[in-house]
């Protein structure tokens, strides 16, 4: 089947089958990578996605916040507002009692404060992102989410609408996708309703798997982050910038965040060992994964660095 590039018209490109893996399913997509933008995206979109996000899919049931509740919850909740309005050598201390919230330091480099206004597309049940800056204080937050059952209404005021972002018509001073980006079957348009929906000086913020890089390059299909059929787009830094320059975006920067997991989980997929099944290890076993673990931080960090990590934040500003 010949196929052009949705991104950028191209006519060229390399030709892929991806598994399905992360219920083990195996079932085979068709996917192509540009030549010229290096957009790695799926050749035809399946007629009915949403078998492919069951209702036990990890982030679509109601959370039940019991982590923010308590003397731990107190404790948490002051951590993560100190480590967002706070950073430095104390904020460090404090996290080592605590896992850090993992969207601190991203927060704190965007200069948010507890009134700006937070839309995150694409969110789920809320938990990893909003709810948390709803639980110390954040006042103007609003999620959505097309796959949700229901809205959602949680006791701290956090809302989540069952919606697409078309549906969204207020102004926002953050609009975010915390790996949903790559779920999208129209990223421009998308990105053309943020462009009608962000404050002035407003920012688009994109945390996406790339394929500008190494773990694509080295595990192709067995990459973990392709995660076919759901990943509809897996774009490069040249894709992203071709779809700001189309809807009156530049890319203001490029922070690649990447974890361990692109080694771990894509060496189980090398292995036809699908993410949701479980493994019993023997103590030789158990050893080689630790070891494999520290190495694979070790390169995971270098890989940052040099712009080779498997995901990225792409901060977008309308021009």
């Amino acid at each position: 089947m010949d196929s052009i590039c949705r991104i950028c018209g191209s006519s060229k490109y390399q030709n892929y089958i991806a598994k399905e893996m992360m219920f083990g399913t195996r079932n085979q997509f068709n996917y192509f990578q540009c030549d010229d933008c290096r957009c790695l995206q799926i050749e035809s979109f399946p007629d009915d996605i949403a078998e492919y996000y069951p209702k036990n899919y990890y982030s679509f049931s109601r959370y039940d916040g019991k982590k923010y509740l308590g003397h731990k919850g107190t404790l948490r909740k002051f951590i993560y507002n100190y480590s967002i309005f706070h950073r430095g050598f104390i904020q460090y201390l404090l996290e080592s009692f605590v896992n850090s919230f993992k969207y601190s330091q991203l927060l704190s480099d965007l200069k948010v404060s507890k009134q700006s206004k937070i839309l995150d597309v694409g969110c789920g049940n809320g938990e990893a992102f909003l709810y948390p800056l709803a639980e110390i204080g954040f006042k103007n937050l609003l999620g959505c989410d097309p796959y949700l059952e229901d809205d959602i209404k949680y006791p701290n005021g956090l809302e989540i609408f069952n919606s697409e972002i078309f549906a969204i018509e207020k102004k926002w001073d953050f609009i975010f996708y915390h790996h949903s980006f790559e779920h999208l079957s129209n990223p421009k348009a998308h990105l053309t309703k943020i462009h009608s929906i962000l404050e002035n000086n407003g920012l688009c913020i994109l945390r996406i798997p790339t394929s500008s890089s190494y773990a694509w390059e080295h595990y192709q299909t067995d990459w973990y982050q392709l995660d076919a059929p759901r990943h509809f787009y897996l774009h490069s830094i040249e894709s992203i910038e071709v779809l700001a320059r189309e809807t009156n975006f530049h890319v203001q920067s490029v922070v690649f965040d990447s974890t361990y997991y692109q080694f771990m989980r894509s060496e189980a997929y090398k292995n036809d060992i699908p993410m949701n099944q479980k493994v019993t290890l023997d103590g030789i076993s158990y050893m080689k994964r630790k070891i494999d673990k520290v190495k694979f931080k070790k390169l995971t960090k270098v890989l940052n660095a040099t712009k080779k990590g498997d995901q990225a934040i792409f901060i977008l500003k309308m021009k």
